[in-house]
């Protein structure tokens, strides 16, 4: 019994059987000469992309830590913060803005830190002293992201040549400036660049040593007009304020407070 294919029904021998013509389908299956260049294109751009991916992707984790040491030498190599440091004894007698244009006379970038974090205005002062070449929006973006989770690089960046005052409202004076030193090398030598640079060097001292919290401190006093006013200068590492992997050891903490 056979199959006929005109008919569609099984034929029993009236005639030969038919098979369709099936070769078509054995021909090797060619794309068009145009289409095989485009095919050749996209494949070389793909190894080309590929290549710079994996490139830029090996230099990245083989030089990174190479660039961010040099990014943060670099930072440290630009003025310090005790190049400029606000005289404190030559601030007394001075309401909130008379501070803050004797800070604006002396060509000071300042940063209102009160105003940056939405603070209340108590009558305080919280004034950043900026870098020169550090804007009022950058530093603001990274004091809101919080300094111990910056790298080494935006750290340095933010914190060498940059210094915070501070004063709290009340009927006797309490004014202070804290920055980071990183050119000192030790809290004994901060604590002496510090004495030096507000002048206190040439005015009674006092006690002396480590206190409780492990900060290497010096205490004197100022007579500014008649009237004495204590001082005391503090210093401990740097990375016991803030935890960020990469900064130099032997960077110091630095707090010089002037009171009554």
């Amino acid at each position: 019994m056979f199959f006929n294919s005109r008919r569609n029904v099984y034929d029993a021998g009236e005639g030969p059987v038919r098979h369709l013509d099936g070769s078509s389908l054995l021909r090797p299956i060619d794309p068009p000469k145009p289409q095989l260049i485009i095919m050749g294109a996209f494949v070389v751009a793909a190894i080309v992309i590929g290549g710079v991916l994996l490139f830029n992707v090996l230099d990245n984790v083989t030089h990174s830590a190479e660039r961010a040491q040099q990014s943060v030498e670099q930072n440290l190599a630009r003025p310090a913060a005790m190049e400029s440091l606000p005289n404190l004894p030559s601030l007394i007698g001075l309401d909130n803005e008379g501070i803050k244009a004797a800070f604006a006379g002396a060509g000071y970038i300042i940063a209102d830190k009160t105003a940056m974090s939405g603070g209340a205005d108590d009558g305080s002062l919280d004034l950043i002293k900026l870098p020169s070449d550090v804007s009022v929006e950058q530093a603001t973006l990274m004091y809101a992201q919080g300094i111990p989770k910056l790298s080494a690089a935006d750290a340095t960046l933010l914190l060498n040549g940059s210094w915070q005052f501070t004063t709290t409202p009340g009927d006797y004076l309490n004014m202070s400036v804290k920055y980071a030193d990183f050119s000192s090398g030790s809290v004994e030598a901060a604590v002496q660049t510090a004495l030096v640079s507000e002048g206190l060097d040439a005015t009674t001292l006092g006690e002396a040593g480590v206190d409780d919290s492990g900060n290497t401190f010096q205490t004197g006093t100022v007579d500014v007009g008649g009237t004495i006013y204590q001082w005391r200068i503090s210093a401990i590492g740097l990375s016991s304020v803030y935890d960020v992997k990469g900064l130099p050891e032997t960077a110091v903490y630095v707090g010089i407070r002037l009171f009554q």
